[in-house]
């Protein structure tokens, strides 16, 4: 029943973030696999330490993360350390900075000052493309970010600047070959 000067109300629809990227880090883990079957890498998915809260049968747990993670994915290849963060954006125009965590970069900024491989995978998931990006690419915009510049890397620089991942040698992501020597 609708009374004079109430307003009809409106709900609005929550967002669920639970599985956002699953599909883009399934195709990683299945590119991970594939390069163990060739003997080209070994690549880990690592995941984050749970504090278990609260059990809920059946086969139900709350918790929260623990403490602050490492990266994505590490792991090795023909003897080179490599880690990197696989990150995703519904923007078409651009990828937000506010994506990647403080402790992520410290993390590979380490990573690659003890001689490792560090980088970045970047999917633009409405543009069904994903970039190959080195740590010091987006290290230059984070730098700018904090002393005040802007706050996103523009689309076209992922096109000018970074390497198009592609499905090939029998794996969906092969980033291995923006490494060299595969």
């Amino acid at each position: 029943m609708k009374y004079p000067g109430n307003p009809k109300r409106t709900y609005q629809r929550r967002i669920n973030y639970a599985n956002r990227g699953k599909a883009f880090e399934n195709g990683l883990i299945a590119t991970n696999n594939g390069y163990l079957s060739k003997g080209w890498a070994f690549v880990e998915k690592v995941e984050p330490t749970i504090q278990i809260t609260q059990e809920i049968p059946p086969n139900k747990v709350i918790g929260f993360k623990k403490e602050k993670g490492f990266v994505d994915f590490f792991g090795c290849s023909h003897g080179r350390a490599l880690a990197f963060e696989a990150k995703k954006t519904n923007s078409r125009t651009s990828f937000p900075l506010k994506n990647i965590k403080d402790h992520q970069m410290e993390a590979l900024r380490c990573w690659q000052d003890q001689g490792g491989i560090a980088f970045f995978l970047i999917c633009f998931e409405k543009l069904e493309e994903c970039y190959f990006v080195k740590y010091e690419q987006v290290e230059k915009w984070w730098i700018g970010q904090k002393r005040g510049g802007r706050k996103s890397i523009p689309y076209q620089f992922f096109l000018l600047e970074c390497e198009l991942v592609k499905n090939q040698r029998g794996v969906p992501y092969d980033y291995l070959s923006f490494i060299g020597g595969l």
